[in-house]
């Protein structure tokens, strides 16, 4: 499927006084140069619920055990799928800083215009009803999910593939012999990038940007106390990326502004951050 980004083309206001009640719909162009087409994010924040049961369902993102889950399910083939001819084929180009740019204004755009579409799905009543939840800790992410219902979970899932997505995109733009199976670069990448409690459980298993936390970290043979201690930093992304996700809605009238630009620098800081981590990779091999 074809990427889209946001047309910012302007269009003629209908005259028509029942316009005014229609939910907005965003505008994207394919970036392979296709025909435009117009699509709404709203669609697909409605059409994920199964993937969000095959992750575990709400108990699931409560716990925030959905996150490794979605990197097992998902990022082999992300991976697989970004080839050099696969970049050659869609921009004309292999050069890794082109890519890099490319990549990430691309991604960026397409988080902004899914955060503004969950602003626009989430009713005010349900906003009202988000401000008045402290969400420290995890402790009132039940409460906040029943009263945010399937567009938080949803968005959340989508933002991530998204992001998910992009990292495999830089890693194999800049050539890194990475194991797809292996999820330690993916998983120290994001927990850096959305900081806080999970990039504190990374650092206690040894996890750095730019390093492996351990020779037997994740591998074949590899010890339960140390894939508890991997569950529980997957864990700890997975939960902070929620309650970032029903905290940037929480707030009255500026929900669709908050949530575009908060996906779009959020998803520029996971770029960065990769680049960061797999540069000292690189480094570090040579």
């Amino acid at each position: 499927m074809s990427e889209l980004i946001p047309n910012n083309k302007p269009k003629k206001r209908s005259l028509n006084k029942e316009a005014k009640t229609e939910k907005p719909r965003i505008e994207y162009e394919r970036t392979d140069g296709g025909d435009s087409l117009e699509v709404s994010w709203g669609d697909d924040l409605k059409n994920v619920s199964e993937e969000v049961e095959a992750l575990g369902g709400k108990n699931a993102f409560i716990s925030g055990d959905w996150f490794l889950r979605l990197v097992q399910k998902s990022f082999r083939n992300y991976w697989d799928r970004a080839t050099p001819e696969y970049f050659s084929a869609k921009y004309g180009n292999t050069d890794e800083q082109f890519l890099i740019r490319k990549l990430t204004k691309t991604a960026s755009r397409n988080a902004m215009a899914l955060g503004a579409a969950a602003g626009a799905a989430i009713s005010a009543d349900q906003i009202a009803g988000l401000a008045g939840i402290p969400l420290t800790g995890g402790v009132s992410l039940p409460t906040a999910l029943a009263v945010a219902g399937t567009v938080v979970t949803a968005e959340a899932l989508l933002l991530t593939r998204l992001q998910l997505k992009l990292v495999a995109r830089i890693g194999r733009a800049m050539n890194i012999p990475l194991d797809p199976d292996d999820p330690e670069d993916i998983l120290t990448v994001m927990a850096f990038a959305v900081g806080g409690a999970a990039a504190d459980a990374a650092g206690t298993v040894g996890m750095k940007i730019g390093g492996h936390a351990a020779k037997t970290l994740i591998r074949k043979h590899i010890s339960k106390e140390t894939l508890k201690a991997v569950q529980r930093v997957a864990a700890k992304i997975g939960v902070k990326i929620l309650q970032r996700t029903i905290i940037k809605y929480a707030v009255p009238a500026v929900s669709i502004a908050i949530g575009g630009g908060w996906n779009f620098g959020s998803t520029k800081l996971v770029a960065s951050t990769a680049q960061k981590h797999f540069d000292k990779r690189r480094g570090e091999m040579t």
